[in-house]
Order: structure tokens, then sequence, then C-alpha cells
């Protein structure tokens, strides 16, 4: 069976992260991406952006 003839799916949702920040607000979104990575901070590799991720989560917060 080829997928065309699989109709479309159930639940029309975002299925990647982009998507899905792509549709909350601005700000959202950017707290979002902000805490997608901060999740694993030694992932960044790299001190100064971790530590200039937590002071815009930090503005962020502040000027909600």
């Amino acid at each position: 069976m080829d997928k065309s003839e699989l109709g479309a799916p159930a639940v029309n949702e975002p299925v990647t992260v982009e998507a899905m920040i792509s549709h909350l607000p601005p700000n959202a979104a950017r707290m979002a991406a902000i805490e997608i990575l901060l999740a694993d901070p030694a992932a960044l590799g790299d001190d100064t952006l971790e530590s200039g991720l937590y002071i815009l989560r930090e503005k962020l917060r502040a000027a909600q």
C-alpha cells in the first residue's frame, strides 16, 4: 500500500519540537527553547553559553 492511500493523519498535530515551538507566542517560544537547551547543560559543552542561557531565562521570567 502506498502512503498516499493511507489518508490524512487522525490528528493534525505538529510532530517536531520546532513545529510545536513555532505555534507559541514569541516569549513562550524563547522560554521553551531555553528550557530545552538547559535540560542537559553539560551537553552544551560551553560554560559561557550555559551562563548566558540562565541569564536570559531570568530576564524572560522577570518580563512576564
